[in-house]
């Protein structure tokens, strides 16, 4: 690298940038864990490091000097950039439609230090309604607008509020009893101070019996096991199984019993409501949690993933959704796998989740809001967030049964065994079972499906199979069998065997 006479940013910049350095962005994300998931090909790109005053440069003078003054930036190792940095901010930088806009970036020094990002487009319109157009002048919008102009993040609406409103009226009213009767359950039941959460409507019943039924087979223990059902439908089928349940139906009345139709219509939104409760109590009563969909199939222990001294340093773990819509950057986690350790930092959060039910509505999903939320603590308090990246084999799902074939077949071969899956990016739920059963996840008998506890007797010997019923529903889906002769779900995909 050469260096010139001249500095490299003149007087009117100096104040707050004295030099530069580029790094592999790989070895940045090597050196320091900063919770999301590093995207594709970070091997073949730099970053740009600033500096802001001459101390914060690397030791080495011939480096320091090439930072500062005109030529080539000169490129190092993140180590040996970051050693005289007493502190470090970080920004994530890309254009979000790079095909419909041209995205440009101001650094703006000298001003009283922001911690977010303002965001300006050239629009006509709001809202749904909002359009790019070249012509418009710049103004401030949504991080949530698209390169079209459409803007993502929906605001709440009155009856929505309202109806918020009325559900934390009925929390706040009853908030002392459930927690004493709460505390109760989770003192007989939790091992390590740990517990599984989860929440299930009558609509979904049945998934969660293939999960308890699923788990006893494979030899799970799932004494520390807690269901908030929505039902007393729920309820009883839960305790049948011998799983631990708390039932509020004070808090619980907004959800529907039957299943949604589809990802993000109005019982989905309900059912997302009731996930934030019944987690907030259990991290709000110092307890570490394991929250987990009833999509879910375990092959390992999870919590010997968490528990372990090397997973130690994070608040908060989720599993990478896959997704990378605009709405869920910068993290994508997943709202259906995550697991939280009970500190103040993560009760904040979870408060603040409570607060924004008219948002979750308005969303029909807390996984959007619970991502922005996300990003806000991190800035705000220092929430440490772990996303376990989809490019990892421990913590697959529907992304990788719908996008990642070369993963299946590992997986079908048995030279991939993850510590769980999680069958979500899925319209429905019958097209989750479908999946399931070709998968070799599927262990409820169909007998059993949709009948009330009391008519079932000893659900366990009754519902639950020793081994995987196995159904082929669609060749080219991933199956553990060929089933070559099932029918065609995605137009012009081919077999998967």
């Amino acid at each position: 690298t050469t260096s010139g006479t001249s500095k490299r940013f003149s007087s009117k910049l100096s104040h707050w940038a004295t030099g530069l350095v580029s790094i592999n962005r790989k070895d940045l994300f090597d050196t320091y864990d900063f919770g999301v998931p590093m995207s594709d090909g970070a091997e073949k790109e730099d970053v740009l490091m600033l500096y802001n005053e001459r101390k914060a440069m690397p030791n080495e003078r011939s480096l320091s000097r090439a930072a500062e003054y005109d030529g080539d930036i000169p490129h190092t190792t993140a180590k040996e950039a970051t050693e005289n940095c007493d502190s470090m901010s970080v920004v994530f930088i890309k254009n979000p439609d790079s095909k419909k806009i041209g995205q440009c970036v101001a650094l703006v020094g000298g001003q009283y230090q922001g911690y977010h990002v303002q965001r300006w487009q050239r629009l006509i319109g709001e809202g749904p309604k909002g359009k790019t157009d070249r012509s418009a002048p710049l103004r401030v919008t949504s991080r949530m607008t698209n390169g079209a102009g459409y803007d993502e993040f929906l605001l709440p609406k009155k009856e929505l509020v309202e109806k918020h409103q009325g559900i934390m009226k009925t929390y706040f009213t009853y908030l002392t009893k459930i927690r004493e009767d709460l505390d109760a359950i989770l003192k007989k039941i939790a091992v390590n101070n740990s517990v599984v959460v989860m929440t299930v409507n009558k609509g979904q019943s049945d998934l969660l019996m293939n999960f308890a039924c699923s788990a006893r087979a494979r030899g799970f223990s799932l004494d520390n096991v807690l269901v908030f059902p929505t039902d007393i439908f729920s309820k009883d089928l839960a305790e049948g199984l011998g799983l631990a349940t708390f039932y509020s139906h004070e808090l619980m009345e907004h959800v529907p019993e039957r299943d949604s139709k589809r990802y993000g219509d109005g019982t989905f939104g309900a059912i997302m409501l009731a996930k934030v409760i019944c987690v907030h109590l259990v991290n709000d009563l110092g307890y570490d949690l394991l929250f987990q969909d009833v999509d879910i199939s375990w092959y390992k222990n999870p919590f010997d993933f968490f528990h372990s001294a090397e997973n130690s340093g994070f608040d908060m773990y989720f599993q990478d959704d896959g997704n990378r819509q605009q709405r869920f950057a910068p993290y994508s986690a997943n709202s259906g796998f995550y697991f939280v350790r009970s500190n103040d930092r993560s009760k904040v959060l979870f408060r603040s989740m409570m607060y924004a039910g008219d948002l979750i509505f308005a969303a029909r999903s807390h996984q959007q809001v619970l991502i922005q939320l996300l990003s806000e603590h991190n800035s705000l308090s220092g929430l440490r967030v772990k996303v376990l990246s989809r490019d990892d084999s421990e913590f697959p799902s529907g992304y990788h049964y719908n996008m990642r074939k070369d993963y299946m077949k590992q997986m079908v071969r048995g030279d991939k065994t993850p510590y769980m899956f999680h069958m979500c990016w899925t319209l429905n739920r019958d097209d989750k079972v479908a999946y399931m059963k070709q998968m070799g996840m599927w262990y409820l008998k169909d007998n059993c499906v949709g009948r009330k506890a009391a008519s079932l007797g000893d659900i366990n010997t009754a519902c639950c199979s020793a081994e995987p019923i196995i159904e082929c529903a669609y060749k080219d889906k991933a199956s553990i069998i060929p089933c070559k002769d099932s029918s065609q779900k995605d137009k012009g995909s081919p077999s998967f065997w």
